[in-house]
């Protein structure tokens, strides 16, 4: 009777060791767990190895975050992000429209009137003063086939170079064209130079809402850097009070 017991006893073991064993080869989320616990190339003990999200060998996480590292510098300039959506659209703002993918597609210039708005073909007048040139593509795209025009088109929108505007205590004041590179200190050139009255130490730069201001003694004396203009930008030259 005793010897049928540890019979029984040692074939219920070997069962037992039987499933275990079974158990660790065949379950199907085994070969995953171990994957996300792999060696690195420290050559660090198996409980100091780092742990993946996913069942990627460390060369092939590398190579991974290599490729990330790649594209994120690819959209950046001199560590300045880019931007996506382009630039703010404002009043006077001159632009070549194109509108592709259609049956004729068409190109043409237009300049955004005192109300922010832009006159197209077929659906006429649209806002697009304070959207980005990406949004004023989607709202224009969006109102041809909503006016059902077209079931599909392609909107680009090109702003020109622009103008700057000078005024105050200079002899042209007005508008004058954005030509390449230009400083405060040429811009003020073009507008004829300072009248008599003139306070070049206090000269205001509005841009984009902003003042800044700059002492244009202290640029000409070398003193100073001399800003560059760009479009949109107001300079104003103040009256001096004796």
């Amino acid at each position: 009777m005793k010897q049928s017991r540890v019979t029984r006893r040692g074939a219920v073991l070997l069962a037992l060791a039987m499933i275990l064993v079974g158990g660790c080869t065949t379950h199907p989320g085994a070969d995953q767990r171990l994957a996300r616990y792999t060696p690195d190339d420290a050559g660090r003990r198996p409980w100091e190895w780092s742990r993946t999200t996913s069942a990627v060998a460390p060369d092939a996480a590398a190579e991974t975050n290599a490729s990330l590292q790649l594209v994120l510098a690819a959209e950046s300039v001199n560590g300045e992000p880019l931007s996506t959506g382009g630039a703010m659209l404002r009043r006077g703002d001159a632009l070549v429209v194109s509108l592709k993918g259609i049956p004729r597609p068409e190109e043409f210039r237009e300049e955004v009137d005192g109300t922010g708005s832009i006159t197209l073909p077929l659906v006429g007048r649209i806002q697009i003063a304070g959207m980005l040139t990406s949004e004023a593509e989607d709202a224009i795209e969006q109102a041809y086939i909503d006016g059902k025009f077209y079931t599909k088109i392609n909107v680009i929108l090109v702003a020109e170079a622009g103008f700057y505007y000078v005024r105050g205590e200079v002899q042209r004041s007005g508008r004058y064209p954005v030509s390449g590179d230009i400083t405060l200190i040429q811009a003020i050139s073009t507008a004829g130079g300072y009248t008599d009255f003139a306070k070049p130490s206090r000269i205001k730069v509005i841009r984009n809402g902003e003042d800044m201001t700059f002492n244009a003694d202290r640029i000409e004396d070398d003193k100073d850097t001399d800003p560059g203009i760009v479009a949109n930008d107001t300079i104003i030259v103040p009256k001096r009070w004796m």
